[in-house]
């Protein structure tokens, strides 16, 4: 009984939140991701059901917190160091958080008090930037760390290369580089060698406790 426990403990943990995806589950490492979860899985929708989705990235099955561009996801198959991947990964959640910001600045009025009720936070639009960064750093919690979880996750992103975008919202005017996000000194800075002092700890502290007090 004890080895059962455990297990299904394990499996919740790396597996999936059931509603994540239409096109898979959503992944994410601890159960207090839930409830940020649930109102992630909530925006999704509504998004989806207005048509506000950002037409030069692409989604990732399973990751719907992450996304890129082709430049950035075809580097799946050239990440070789967990200081990249942790680059690599960074850079997908700002680049997921750049276009939600524009995607939900695009939604009608109903549907962005619809989301801000569901979220329990007042309708303006700096505290929703701030919940949906916050919530995008608590889903993806420790999951950086997890091999299983980047093995698939760069799978997906190879997958997705090769989707065509349902999505009409034009939000960034250079698709290479997304306005300067996935710049060639953008894509460099992943494959640069870790700074001293480096650990693994690092980018999780720094999107939790943000110095700036810029929500990302």
């Amino acid at each position: 009984m004890l080895r059962l426990i455990i297990l299904s403990i394990i499996l919740f943990t790396v597996s999936s939140f059931a509603n994540g995806s239409e096109k898979g589950p959503f992944y994410y490492s601890h159960t207090k991701a839930k409830k940020c979860a649930e109102n992630w899985v909530f925006m999704d929708k509504l998004l989806d059901h207005y048509g506000d989705r950002c037409k030069e990235v692409r989604h990732i099955d399973g990751f719907p917190y992450l996304r890129g561009n082709q430049r950035v996801l075809k580097l799946a198959s050239k990440l070789t160091t967990k200081y990249a991947n942790h680059k690599w990964l960074e850079l997908l959640r700002r680049i997921d958080l750049q276009a939600r910001y524009l995607e939900l600045s695009a939604l009608p009025k109903e549907g962005l008090e619809k989301f801000c009720q569901k979220a329990g936070i007042n309708c303006i639009q700096g505290r929703i930037r701030a919940y949906v960064a916050r919530c995008s750093a608590i889903i993806m919690g420790d999951e950086k760390t997890n091999h299983d979880f980047m093995k698939l996750l760069k799978k997906r992103s190879l997958q997705a290369l090769n989707r065509k975008a349902n999505a009409r919202l034009a939000c960034f005017e250079d698709q290479d580089t997304l306005d300067g996000l996935t710049g060639d000194d953008s894509l460099s800075d992943i494959f640069s060698p870790a700074s001293k002092g480096y650990s693994s700890g690092f980018l999780q502290k720094r999107r939790l406790f943000p110095t700036s007090g810029k929500p990302y």
